[in-house]
């Protein structure tokens, strides 16, 4: 075959460092099957970056082909070619794709065309792909790297599209797959030469550290000839040092020979053998090396071979395979203390493998990996709580020197993690589970609410006889009791003065003469043994709850409750043991409480709310019963203890009234300064026994905020009234509201509003000569309920003489605007009030005055 008539006999690539090197080509071979003529020309460079950093790669060709369809006069368009790459040493090694299928290919019209450039990353990084217009030269920069624009009269494949072929459940269109790198054209419809690109990104957790640019030809031509078809199995995943043994298939329509071949990076060791002339057998007996957190890739490819002189056809196909690490063997979980579990586990299998990840959760879990999951997810219930280098195989669980709780189950699962940059994770390993046992308060529960003769019934659990073998007799509890709920370190923990130790069997005690109306209380409990004393005074261990605090309000309608506890096993709900706690609802007042209604809380409070409904003035109680467990088999299940109970009511709403205005042609106001009086009553039948207090409100405008103005003792009467003094006006709304003894306020009355009665006249002549006597220009109200008002006057020829502002009531003395008397003679005036009202409130009034001295 004859040389091409232009030769790059030397390349010059830029390095993106403000460098460049030129060489000559080392070798030059035909590819393509010499169906399109295509030669790979190879040029060899080294360099060596001086530091880090992000660098662009440029190579610049002298020309395209001529007669490129979707590219203007590409005969004189450069190639221009890019490859980024990240050097830095925390990335460690990083290599760049590796593209196995050539950038040059042939279609047929009105056929599938299918391209795949075989593309793998030796270091495991992941790739994606997305499409990039061709480019051609531009400009170098200040740097003299060359820079590119979008080719002349570039236009996409998706513009060139012929019949469409919907066999074989093919994309329509133009495509690429951003994961597979899988180009499909659906279907060429125009002969000629095309040119594409696009872009194959290299990202490593999450970072894009490099990527390469392919741009390569495309030549539809007229053939009957039809693809082969391949049938290859789903993306799989496997895990590591398992056989991988497939079948894959092709056909072709034409009964025409199939070649069928691969590229991957497994390959070899991996084995493709040929079973029959259109089935071969994929083999890859994986290994711990094999694991990767980014699925493989192997591309199949089937070629027809058809008779002489007609154009071979192509079908490709990418397979994605997960190789994932084999779960680790968990061996035990061994209490080592009162508050620690040690964790061991088998050797793992894989040596590379490089973190072991540990997990704890409260209790037994039902999960259960997926086929191929890595790791542990969030929905499993566990939480991280250590890791070790994967050639350990154990683990000492104390909580990170905090102590686990005691009189718990816990629950351990975990799983390894690979190095990077390839990285990778094994499925979890088995679950076991250890429990701490010890002495533990397993009721703290009120009993009876009062001031001074509640009730608090306490009881705890008594060892076991495996953990008394360990100590010595005689034996002693000792119960202890603090105000609050706090737990800490601070809490002033004293004897219960009326306990009195009885026996190691005696486990129970109810706790008389409390608050428990208005105080929590937390008890302790603590065990002793003798040892060597000969007296039970060494202490063993103890633990400590609290009671249940509940509190609540009437909120309209609606009963508002909120309870706090401070406990060692938890009161919260999971979707592996859902925990409801309990309202109990006394409604009639004879303390028959009834279950009324459930809800789950968390671990360290409850809420609840609904409308019951709460009617006015009516008392209701109601007290709440927690329900939690340990995940202990020894102790008791479920945990269940009451709150105090409370009463709330909800208040009675006032009834509003104000008193009124006649507003008439007589009106006449009696201020500024006004009053307005405020009556306001009870519904009848309403108990006011639980009000405290009434809080009146008001506001200037309908559309203003409330603002409190006075409070009013609860004193018994049938009728309250309050007397708003010193306004500038009637105009306001007001609302008063109910509080009980604890401080609750209650709903709003209804809302009452009063508005000024507006009288505006004004005179049609006055006598500004200094008698004080009709001296000026007013309104017969004067200044009453004038906010702002602008007064303009004008001549008999329309002239202004006059313009102010600063009297509400104006005051005008026949003056012009520099202080002048006027004569004699009619004026007309033009005046703009805004008065104060309820609404906003400007009017508008014209006329005339006649002015006599």
């Amino acid at each position: 075959m004859a040389p091409p008539p232009f030769e790059d006999l030397e390349a010059t690539l830029y390095f993106g460092d403000c460098t460049s090197q030129r060489v000559p080509r080392e070798s030059r071979t035909i590819i393509g099957g010499n169906q399109n003529g295509t030669f790979l020309n190879i040029y060899r460079f080294e360099h060596i970056y001086s530091g880090p950093g992000t660098f662009t790669v440029t190579f610049v060709g002298e020309n395209r082909n001529g007669g490129v369809v979707n590219i203007s006069s590409s005969v004189q368009q450069t190639f221009f070619l890019q490859s980024t790459l990240t050097v830095d040493p925390f990335l460690g090694i990083n290599r760049s794709p590796v593209l196995q299928y050539d950038p040059v290919d042939v279609a047929v019209r009105n056929q599938i065309y299918i391209h795949n450039p075989g593309g793998y990353d030796p270091d495991g990084d992941s790739l994606s792909y997305k499409m990039l217009e061709p480019r051609v030269f531009n400009a170098n920069d200040a740097c003299g790297n060359p820079t590119g624009r979008t080719a002349p009269g570039y236009r996409g494949l998706e513009n060139f599209l012929g019949r469409e072929d919907r066999l074989n459940n093919r994309p329509v269109g133009l495509t690429l797959d951003r994961n597979t790198g899988q180009l499909t054209w659906n279907t060429p419809g125009v002969l000629g030469e095309f040119n594409i690109a696009f872009v194959v990104e290299e990202w490593r957790n999450g970072r894009l550290i490099g990527q390469v640019i392919r741009d390569m030809q495309i030549f539809v031509r007229e053939d009957p000839n039809r693809p082969p078809v391949l049938t290859i199995p789903k993306d799989t995943c496997i895990v590591a040092g398992t056989l991988l043994r497939v079948t894959i298939k092709a056909t072709d329509p034409d009964r025409d020979p199939v070649e069928i071949t691969a590229v991957g990076s497994m390959l070899p060791p991996a084995t493709f053998p040929r079973l029959t002339d259109t089935t071969h057998l994929f083999n890859w007996q994986t290994s711990c090396t094999d694991v990767q957190k980014t699925p493989y890739q192997v591309v199949f490819r089937a070629a027809d071979r058809p008779p002489s002189g007609r154009i071979s056809l192509v079908d490709l196909q990418p397979w994605r395979i997960t190789v994932v690490g084999p779960p680790p063997v968990l061996v035990s979980a061994v209490p080592q203390s009162s508050s620690s579990i040690r964790l061991t586990w088998n050797n793992y299998v894989c040596p590379n493998a490089s973190v072991m990840y540990i997990y704890r959760r409260e209790g037994q879990s039902n999960f259960v990996p997926g086929p191929c999951e890595t790791g542990i997810p969030a929905r499993a219930g566990y939480t991280l709580v250590g890791q070790v280098s994967a050639g350990v195989t154990t683990f000492l669980d104390n909580n990170n020197g905090q102590g686990l709780e005691r009189n718990k189950t816990y629950c351990y699962r975990i799983y390894a993690d690979y190095p990077q940059p390839k990285g990778g994770s094994s499925i979890a390993s088995n679950e076991v589970c250890a429990t701490l046992e010890s002495i533990s308060l397993t009721k703290v529960s009120v009993t009876e609410t009062s001031t001074t003769t509640g009730k608090i019934r306490v009881e705890w659990s008594k060892p076991r006889p495996a953990v008394l073998a360990q100590f010595t007799a005689p034996y002693s509890y000792r119960l202890l009791r603090a105000l609050g709920q706090g737990r800490g370190a601070t809490a002033a923990f004293a004897p219960v003065a009326g306990y009195t130790f009885t026996g190691i069997n005696d486990t129970v005690f109810t706790d008389n003469n409390l608050n428990t109306q208005d105080t929590s209380y937390t008890y302790r409990i603590e065990f002793y043994q003798s040892g060597n004393t000969g007296s039970p005074t060494i202490l063993v261990d103890s633990s400590s709850a609290s009671s249940v605090r509940l509190r609540g309000r009437a909120n309209g309608t609606t009963m508002e409750l909120n309870w706090t506890y401070n406990v060692p096993w938890n009161n919260a709900s999971t979707a592996a043991r859902p925990l409801y706690h309990v309202i109990f609802l006394d409604s009639v007042g004879n303390r028959n409480f009834v279950r009324y209604d459930s809800v789950q809380a968390t671990a360290t409070s409850g809420t609840y709310s609904k409308v019951i409904p709460l009617v006015p003035g009516k008392q209701y109680c109601a007290y709440v019963q927690t329900r939690g467990t340990f995940n202990n088999p020894f102790l008791p299940d479920p945990i269940i203890n009451n709150s105090q109970e409370i009463c709330l009511t909800r208040l009675c709403i006032p009834i509003l009234e104000i008193d009124p205005i006649v507003c008439d042609e007589n009106f006449v106001p009696d201020g500024p300064p006004f009053t307005n009086r405020l009556r306001w009553s009870l519904p009848p039948g309403c108990d006011p026994r639980a009000i405290d207090y009434f809080t009146l409100y008001f506001r200037e405008t309908e559309e203003g905020e409330m603002v409190k103005i006075a409070t009013v003792d609860n004193t018994g009467q049938a009728i309250y009234e309050y007397l708003h003094r010193d306004l500038l006006s009637y105009a306001g709304c007001y609302v008063v509201t109910a509080t009980d003894f604890s401080g609750v306020e209650g709903e709003q009355s209804n809302v009452v509003c009063k508005d000024n009665c507006i009288v505006f006249s004004l005179p049609n002549i006055f006598t500004p000569n200094g008698d004080n006597k009709n001296d000026v220009f007013t309104p017969k109200q004067g200044a009453t309920f004038i906010r702002k008002a602008t007064l303009k006057v004008y001549n008999r020829w329309g002239n202004k003489v006059f313009e102010g502002s600063g009297d509400p009531a104006l005051n005008w003395r026949g003056v012009d605007d520099n202080g002048k008397a006027l004569s004699e003679a009619t004026y007309f005036y033009h005046v703009e009030v805004e008065f104060y009202g309820l609404k906003p409130d400007v009017r508008t009034f014209k006329g005339w005055v006649e002015i006599v001295r």
